[in-house]
């Protein structure tokens, strides 16, 4: 009998939380086309209750201006305390400010150094 191949293991869960549709679109496609699982979310509310509700995530990537009840340097925050060990990666337009992300980057972005700064985190090769 020919050994059992190894399963393939399960691509990375990104979720992609920026209220631009259109820039969401651009960042969710581009990453699933590295093999990465992208669950995406208009506002920092909608990606709390995706974490609230279990689904399994492995980097948040955030927008810093959105809006509803906090902005991404809030959902940072909340992260660090519920989910200390996961990764962030947060994004604006403006100016860096302080932040208790992982890493930042300004707008526009090069996609392909934003996809290889994901998979470095997650340490991971890109397809």
């Amino acid at each position: 009998m020919a050994p059992a191949p190894k399963p393939k293991p399960m691509p990375a869960c990104v979720l992609v939380v920026e209220d631009e549709v259109l820039v969401r679109l651009v960042i969710a496609d581009e990453l699933r086309a590295d093999g990465f699982s992208v669950i995406e979310a208009a506002s920092a509310d909608q990606a709390l209750s995706y974490l609230q509700a279990g689904v399994p995530i492995d980097l948040v990537l955030s927008d810093i201006e959105m809006p509803g009840s906090m902005n991404g340097l809030g959902l940072i925050q909340r992260l660090r305390v519920q989910a200390p060990n996961l990764p962030t990666v947060l994004t604006s337009g403006a100016s860096p400010v302080a932040h208790d992300a992982d890493a930042f980057v300004s707008k526009p972005y090069d996609m392909r150094q934003l996809v290889a700064l994901i998979a470095g985190l997650l340490h991971r090769e890109t397809e």
